[in-house]
């Protein structure tokens, strides 16, 4: 299923109320990755990562990055 929207005069465009709850993007303050594959502009809901591994689990945040708990303990035995 396609939509067709505008863009408006500050370039922004309404992702479909249908799409945002599909995609549980429903609360102000939800995020969205947007990214090109060089043909296509490319909308996914963001997910909280590891910045070393990018796992999604057993995350700390810390000064709103987020690190698993596995990458923590690999820092810890670095000299």
């Amino acid at each position: 299923m396609g939509f067709v929207r505008e863009v408006d005069s500050v370039g922004r465009i309404v992702i479909p109320m249908q799409l945002r709850k599909e995609f549980n993007i429903v609360e102000q303050g939800s995020k969205v990755e947007l990214f090109s594959d060089g043909k296509q502009i490319i909308l996914k809901k963001a997910v909280d990562s590891c910045a070393f591994c990018k796992s999604e689990t057993d995350l700390l945040e810390v000064d709103g990055n987020y690190i698993c708990k596995a990458c923590l303990d690999k820092i810890k035995t670095v000299e």
